[in-house]
This record gives structure tokens, sequence and C-alpha cells, in this order.
């Protein structure tokens, strides 16, 4: 069989086409512009509509009410848009719609960092930071299916303004906007080089933004104790620059009560096109019943 997986970020969406025997088989990418939501639809639909595809699974940023197809994101600034129908009308197929980082640590339970273990968490590094849960081997959505919006968790009460509204969120502190605010790099790349270099001023700073990243870290390994805590998103393309200095904070953090650190922390193993594979997995696993 073979499924359209949609990724839909803050700056662009990643389009791929999944095969249930040979994997991701084509990729493409459009950005995601104004983020006028009937124009992403007809680009999305563009893509499908020649794919060849049997179904098509989408993940995006925001708050997804998977069983209605709506989708609110702030990012994207929409507000209930009816996203799955929107979609299905154009492509004349099932259509499943979910949160981009449920459909991220899809990817990595199919085959990745976390496959086949009971209970695993995620967070996804980006523009924002997403997040997600698998509980007794299922995605955990809660009863409004809006659980798991790990980047909205407050770890500073009365921090910094959050574009959700509120202050104090961790996303403020660890996406990678933050990091960027918090080291003054323009770019990703240009902290890694000053990093190789040796450059003491950015050390500092990165380690503030490792900080800040395993305080949010800390909640959810004592909410969840998962087996294994996945990192996800265009950070996770730092590779050990990220992990190392991640895994030695969180062994400082809890030194005096080491039982309480219990789950591996891995690299996503799919980087970029987690969310295109995640999708189409929940699009092949739960969109048959449910989906338009």
């Amino acid at each position: 069989m073979r499924i359209a997986g949609i990724d839909i970020g803050g700056t662009s969406i990643k389009l791929g086409v999944f095969d249930t025997s040979l994997g991701l088989v084509a990729t493409e990418k459009i950005m995601t512009g104004d983020a006028d939501p009937e124009k992403m639809a007809d680009g999305i639909a563009e893509f499908v509509n020649r794919s060849q595809v049997e179904l098509c699974g989408v993940g995006t940023a925001g708050n997804v009410n998977s069983r209605e197809g709506l989708v609110t994101a702030d990012n994207l600034r929409w507000n209930r848009v009816p996203l799955r129908d929107m979609l299905a009308e154009r492509v004349n197929m099932r259509v499943w719609v979910d949160n981009d980082a449920n459909a991220a640590l899809m990817a990595e339970f199919y085959d990745g960092a976390c496959r086949g273990v009971e209970t695993a968490v995620q967070i996804t590094l980006g523009t924002g930071v997403g997040g997600a849960a698998i509980i007794n081997g299922h995605p955990w959505r809660g009863h409004t299916n809006t659980a798991c919006e790990f980047g909205h968790i407050i770890t500073h009460a009365d921090g910094l303004q959050c574009a959700c509204g509120h202050k104090g969120c961790f996303e403020a502190y660890a996406s990678a906007k933050a990091l960027l605010r918090i080291t003054g790099a323009e770019t990703v790349p240009q902290i890694m080089s000053a990093l190789d270099a040796g450059d003491e001023t950015m050390r500092k700073r990165f380690a503030e933004y490792i900080h800040e990243l395993s305080i949010g870290m800390t909640s959810i390994i004592m909410t969840f104790a998962p087996q294994v805590f996945v990192i996800g998103g265009g950070l996770a393309g730092m590779g050990d620059r990220l992990l190392l200095p991640i895994r030695a904070e969180l062994d400082r953090t809890f030194a005096h009560h080491p039982e309480y650190l219990t789950c591996g922390i891995h690299l996503a193993k799919h980087g970029n096109d987690a969310g295109m594979i995640g999708a189409a997995m929940l699009a092949l696993e739960m969109g048959g019943s449910t989906a338009r």
C-alpha cells in the first residue's frame, strides 16, 4: 500500500509517499507561506492526487481534534480549521489528521528509537516545542485529543511571553528560537562552529540552553517515567552536540535520586522524515475506521 504522509510545520510542508514494503519512496517540500488554509490544502492535494496513494495522513503543528479533523495552531494563526474535510474533498480519499509530534513519535515507535516499548515520550525541538507520548503501546491523547502539549507546560512562573498567551512556557526557553536568543547566534550551524572552535562564551550560553531544556525534560520524566525519551525536531540534527550535554545535565539533576532516571535518552532516528513517516503510519493504523 502507498500512503501520503504530510508534515505541516511553521515554515514548510514536507510531503512524502510511504510504501508499506519499501518505506519512504518520494519526498517534496513546499513553503508554508502566509499559512492560508485553502492555499495549503490546494498544494497538498496537488501532490497527493499525482502520487497514486490510497490513504493520506497529515501531521500538523498545533492542537488537533483528531475525531473532527479540526486544527488550532498559533504558529499558523489557525483557529479550528477543518483541515481533514478540506483535504478529503480535494483528494477524494480517507484522510487522517493528527498533531505533528504524535506523528513523529509514531515513526520512532514503528522502527526507530523507541521501537516496541510500552511507554515512551518525545519532544520535538523546532520553531516551537512539540510533545507526544505512547502509553501501553498506543498514542495517548487524553479525552480532549490535546494531551502532551509539552511545549506549554510552565517551567518559569510568570516568565517570558509565549505565543499561546501564557507566560513561562517550556517552548519559550527550549525551542530553536530560544536557542538562538540565548546564544545570540543567527543560525544553528554558527553555534556548532563556535563550539567546535572552543568559543568559551558560546559554550557557557549553550550550557544555559541545555539547563533550560533539562528543566522541562525533568518534569516530563517525573510525570511519565518512560522507558525511552526521544528528542526529535530540527535541533536533533545537532547529534551528540545536543544529546551528550543533555544526558550529562540530567545525570546531575537526578544525582540524589538516580532511581527516577531509568529511561534511555535518544535522538530520533528518522530526523526530518519522521513527521511524514509517522503521519502515514497513523493513517494506516487509525484512519481507516474514523477518518473521512
